[in-house]
């Protein structure tokens, strides 16, 4: 069925071009550009060989170019920049796809970047901010960057390309992203993980993991209780009365 798929469409290319008074020769050329446009910059070559009669392959120890076999034709393909090829994508699905969602299997190589005004690649997840805001990353698509947030806590990680605890991302400095620093007793405390109050807002709460700080959430009419060590109903919670942030009422 691919096969014949493939013949059809090199018919049609013909006759097209033919009608414009075009040899077949440059017609194949011409269709081989179109399959190409968007995904590759390279035609093909004499040098690469196909293991198989049609597929696509790894080629070199380049993660964004891979190898397009048609029919035992070869041809280099370069993902847009900012993708990498994907061998375990299926024949009938696009090869390039995000970082996360592909492994390398070894292969560090990437073409040079093509930077925008908002994006250091055309294409990718990237860290916006310093060490001391963490919480939002630029998703670029064709060189358009578009900003998204971590839930309230969260860190972007630009080894996994996902939102993490900000004491487990490297880049980010947890205690000041977070505004807390657990207390010195903590860093070698044998009592377990200890919880601590926010100090602005009594629905938030601090969880020390080796002397790192974790942000939490009691979640909507609940707040930290201080003498039990855990998340109450408001009523309960002594601090929730003499502090103001909008999001809760005065009890009273």
């Amino acid at each position: 069925m691919f096969r014949v798929i493939v013949a059809i469409t090199a018919i049609a290319a013909t006759s097209v071009t033919c009608a414009g008074g075009v040899t077949h020769r440059t017609t194949v050329r011409r269709q081989r550009q179109f399959l190409a446009d968007g995904y590759d910059r390279e035609a093909a070559t004499s040098s690469s060989v196909c293991p198989e009669r049609n597929g696509r392959y790894p080629l070199g120890n380049q993660c964004d170019k891979y190898l397009q076999c048609e029919n035992g034709v070869p041809a280099e393909k370069l993902c847009p920049d900012g993708l990498f090829f994907n061998s375990k994508s299926s024949i009938f699905s696009y090869p390039c796809q995000y970082p996360p969602e592909v492994d390398c299997e070894g292969r560090t190589q990437l073409q040079p970047p093509q930077p925008t005004s908002d994006c250091p690649r055309q294409f990718g997840y990237f860290r916006l901010g310093d060490e001391t805001k963490c919480g939002q990353f630029l998703n670029c698509v064709n060189g358009i960057g578009y900003k998204f947030d971590c839930p309230e806590g969260l860190a972007f990680n630009e080894l996994t390309f996902r939102c993490d605890w900000a004491d487990q991302v490297d880049t980010c400095d947890a205690e000041a992203f977070l505004g807390f620093r657990c207390p010195p007793e903590d860093i070698n405390s044998l009592d377990g993980h200890k919880l601590y109050p926010n100090a602005v807002d009594c629905q938030k709460f601090y969880l020390c993991v080796s002397g790192r700080p974790r942000l939490y959430n009691c979640g909507t009419g609940l707040g930290f209780n201080e003498l039990i060590g855990a998340c109450d109903i408001r009523e309960n919670v002594t601090s929730c009365y003499s502090r103001t942030p909008d999001n809760f009422l005065r009890l009273g």
